[in-house]
């Protein structure tokens, strides 16, 4: 029989954000928040301004600009911060240039994970995906190893 407890939303790391690791191949984490109705809201906002070049239809709107808008209201309303990531050359990669290269089209893994993160925050299966994969060295006592389809 399902639990409960296995539909609930920890909603202190949802608002407040938590340290995700979105990829267990990867040793990366990114803090986030939930994709929240904050989100939500100026995702649909920002859709219907740039939708007024298109008669108002936010359906028309091309994907790349979806896309654009989609990963700046990520930066101002989820994300909060990245480590363990670097630069070819050994260097840490600081959370600006993070969401400089979100908003590049070079990175779109790093879009895909950074989305999954946000998913992935405050999901009460995620601690059942941690014990699952008790055998993998954890990055922290936050982090995740599980992975979800981020809303592209």
């Amino acid at each position: 029989m399902a639990k409960l407890s296995s539909f609930k939303r920890d909603t202190t790391a949802f608002n407040d954000g938590d340290w995700v690791r979105p990829d267990p191949g990867e040793d990366f984490e990114i803090r986030t928040r939930g994709l929240g109705d904050a989100y939500a809201d100026a995702q649909a906002a920002k859709q219907r301004r740039a939708a007024k070049g298109f008669g108002g239809d936010a359906e028309k709107l091309p994907v790349a600009m979806k896309r654009r808008i989609n990963v700046e209201c990520l930066i101002d309303h989820a994300l909060l911060d990245v480590r363990g990531l670097e630069h070819d050359d050994g260097r840490s990669v600081s959370f600006s240039e993070f969401c400089d290269m979100l908003r590049s089209d070079e990175y779109p893994t790093l879009v895909a994970a950074a989305f999954t993160a946000a998913t992935m925050v405050g999901d009460a299966q995620r601690a059942d995906v941690e014990d699952a994969a008790g055998n993998s060295a954890p990055g922290s006592a936050s982090s995740s190893n599980g992975a979800a389809t981020p809303p592209c």
